[in-house]
């Protein structure tokens, strides 16, 4: 049995570190790629938020109605949505117990408290506390699920301690969900996975399919010894022994409470259709989780729906006398003028001249680092401009910020084209900005270590390329206080209340 034991433990040992290790090798390639670095293959890199099952759940509102997915969120997300509600159905939440990097994360963290406590690890919260704190990451799933769907952006990032976790890789720091990873951190240390027990959304999403799941985790009353093994050895404090099925919202199907693991009389708790009818061993359950995942993955990308970039779709029109047609709203900064073109029709030679730029490749989200030395303090001309650019040459209505100008470049063009019609057009030229000479010809910036006179300057920016490019640290601390050379200039001036586009126009002014 002892043999049997350590053997299961290697199996999902080692399934949870090939899928921390893959997260951790395909974001740490995305994070060297944006930073110019050269590899002698092409690499395969992703955001986050791309290999993130919960971003496809919380993009099925926005993906029914409006047929594009929350801003962030990409296909892949879809596909591992997707994935997991199938497994969840097979086994119930088997993505948390031996697939997710952060429950993993957790064990690694409570083996410490494990060593420090011994057997009183995992005990400290009384039952009765614990029944209403389990209600938590329910109240998270439900204001989580209604505030993406209402704003259409990933309100839970900002506050996602997975996130927090593997943003440092990519230079990144959100103040309040670096907090609850501490806190996280600190009490892993005393109860077994606290943020899946008590906060996970993901999880609370995939702990309903406990209820009818095909393969439940089933007890065998009359072999069962009541020794109360399983109950102890299970992460999530169910009680095991006190029924004939495991049914409860919070188990993570991790499979501790088992015969092959647990359980000291065989067959005792197991993993089945029935107790004695197409039961799965805790091996074949998982390394069947592990390879429909990658086998779905897989047939995902062989079929040419595994995209890890952004949609390049903006929402459609619902209604009115546009219904169908792309809404400029939803153009974003991760798109460039050539996918622009492909969702509205505007001659390529129009927006290069509107926007005097050289390249149909370009991002739109640059646009801000070309024209930021010349418009006034708390103006812009970045991706809004395109939006509403879009919205005048179309006549699809738009209506802009209030801080958004256009280059005189657009308006001379516009004009030219007969598109100066709209009511606001005289203000629209009245308020518009020109390029200085030297620059009106030049590409939009890429970053680049040897240019540092056309540095690119993003929300991504840390101090330390600021100092690469030939900023002085006291000027920039001047403006934003002591800071880390990986610290990023815009969770620094956002995280001090200060506007991004204010920050950056007086950096560069240095």
């Amino acid at each position: 049995m002892k043999t049997l034991n350590r053997k299961r433990i290697r199996i999902r040992m080692i399934v949870q570190l090939v899928f921390f290790v893959w997260v951790v090798v395909v974001i740490s390639l995305g994070a060297a790629a944006e930073r110019g670095v050269v590899f002698p293959f092409t690499p395969s890199t992703a955001s986050l938020h791309a290999i993130c099952p919960f971003g496809g759940v919380v993009s099925a509102w926005n993906l029914i109605t409006e047929g594009t997915l929350v801003r962030k969120i990409h296909d892949s997300s879809v596909v591992l949505a997707v994935l997991g509600i199938l497994l969840a159905i097979l086994f119930g939440p088997v993505i948390c117990g031996w697939i997710c990097p952060f429950g993993t994360f957790q064990e690694w963290v409570g083996r410490i408290g494990k060593k420090i406590f011994k057997r009183r690890y995992n005990t400290f919260v009384s039952q009765k506390i614990d029944r209403w704190l389990r209600l938590l990451r329910y109240v998270v799933l439900v204001w989580v699920v209604v505030m993406t769907s209402v704003s259409a952006t990933l309100v839970f990032q900002a506050y996602d301690p997975y996130y927090a976790l593997f943003s440092f890789l990519r230079s990144e720091f959100s103040l309040g969900g670096t907090i609850i990873l501490g806190v996280v951190v600190l009490l892993s240390l005393f109860v077994e996975r606290p943020f899946c027990k008590y906060a996970c959304p993901y999880g609370a999403f995939l702990g309903l399919f406990n209820k009818f799941r095909i393969f439940k985790i089933r007890r065998n009353k009359s072999a069962c010894i009541s020794c109360s093994k399983c109950n102890r050895a299970c992460p999530m404090n169910i009680d095991v022994q006190g029924g004939e099925a495991v049914t409860s919202l919070q188990c993570i199907s991790c499979m501790e409470c088992t015969s092959d693991r647990a359980c000291p009389v065989p067959k005792t708790v197991v993993t089945g259709l029935k107790l004695d009818k197409v039961v799965v061993s805790t091996n074949k359950a998982g390394l069947l989780t592990a390879g429909i995942l990658v086998a779905g993955i897989l047939l995902s990308v062989a079929l040419g729906l595994w995209n890890t970039s952004s949609s390049k779709q903006p929402a459609l029109i619902k209604s009115g006398d546009f219904a169908g047609l792309a809404n400029p709203a939803d153009i974003r900064g991760s798109y460039t003028y050539r996918d622009v073109l492909k969702n509205f029709t505007i001659p390529e030679t129009v927006i290069l001249q509107a926007f005097q730029s050289s390249s149909l490749d370009e991002r739109l989200g640059d646009l801000e680092t070309l024209w930021a030395s010349v418009i006034p303090e708390g103006m812009e001309v970045g991706t809004d401009s395109i939006r509403l650019f879009v919205s005048l040459y179309t006549g699809i209505p738009y209506e802009a910020e209030e801080t958004t100008l256009l280059p005189k470049s657009a308006i001379d063009v516009l004009i030219s084209e007969g598109r100066n019609t709209d009511p606001n057009f005289e203000r629209y030229t009245r308020d518009a900005v020109s390029l200085p000479a030297g620059l009106a010809t030049q590409p939009v910036p890429v970053q680049s270590k040897e240019q540092t006179t056309a540095f690119a300057f993003t929300g991504k920016t840390t101090l330390g390329e600021l100092l690469d490019a030939g900023y002085a640290q006291e000027d920039i601390e001047a403006i934003l206080g002591p800071m880390k050379k990986t610290d990023a200039i815009k969770t620094i001036a956002e995280g001090q209340g200060l506007n991004f586009s204010d920050v950056k126009a007086r950096i560069l002014e240095l």
